[in-house]
């Protein structure tokens, strides 16, 4: 009888690979990030557009655009006093699809 090996000492996947994929569940799965995702499917939005339909005080969205923000699934940029936030569709599909190969590799 042959010993089943864990999905996650596969060598197909390296360590980094592994731990990308966890930390963009991790980020996506809070439902505060999720909805900003929402909001953004639909466009560029400013701060004042997102956190107002989220009825969050406005640090706390800040805090979660941080984190979208530092792990590349959106981007900004500055409009006078306004910042622009918008996905970055490039980034949020290179993770879908280390999800997706790792899914269909291990799973």
């Amino acid at each position: 009888m042959t010993k089943k090996v864990p999905c996650c000492q596969k060598p197909q996947i390296s360590n980094k690979e592994f731990n990308d994929i966890k930390d963009f569940l991790d980020i996506i799965s809070e439902k505060n990030r999720l909805r900003i995702l929402c909001i953004l499917q639909s466009g560029e939005k400013c701060a004042c557009d997102i956190y107002k339909p989220l009825k969050l005080p406005q640090n706390l969205a800040s805090h979660h655009l941080k984190i979208l923000k530092e792990f590349g699934i959106i981007n900004s940029r500055r409009e006078g006093r306004k910042i622009i936030y918008f996905t970055n569709k490039k980034n949020i599909n290179k993770n879908i699809d280390s999800l997706n190969n790792f899914l269909i590799t291990n799973i």
